[in-house]
């Protein structure tokens, strides 16, 4: 579980926003989610997309977030959108975290021994 605290843009030591490590699957996009953020956010760059689209799917949801009908991706990019500064924290506070950059040697280390 990651947690990254936000006290330095709210000044609050209790705003704090949480993520799950990615599984697998959490990877690669689902091709219905990433039309839907083309679409609302089109000026993202397509990486963008994936990074807000791997963020959503790793947030871990706080109590209070079931008053809301904002799904986790749409949330993060509203986020990216307003708060430039706040989103780059975030972003760069998980992937300094669960890096995701070299896919095939994370493969080779997670093969099962059975295989070999």
């Amino acid at each position: 579980m990651l947690t990254i605290s936000l006290a330095e843009f709210t000044g609050d030591e209790s705003d704090v926003i949480r993520f799950r490590e990615p599984a697998a699957a959490d990877l690669f996009p689902d091709g219905a989610e990433l039309k839907k953020l083309r679409i609302s956010f089109a000026e993202f760059p397509e990486p963008m997309l994936y990074q807000v689209m791997l963020l959503g799917r790793c947030y871990v949801p706080e109590p209070s977030d079931a008053e809301s009908d904002e799904s986790p991706m749409t949330a993060i990019a509203n986020l990216a959108r307003a708060n430039r500064a706040v989103y780059f924290h975030i972003a760069g506070t998980f992937v300094d975290a669960f890096p995701n950059d070299d896919i095939s040697k994370r493969i080779g280390h997670a093969k099962n021994g059975s295989t070999e």
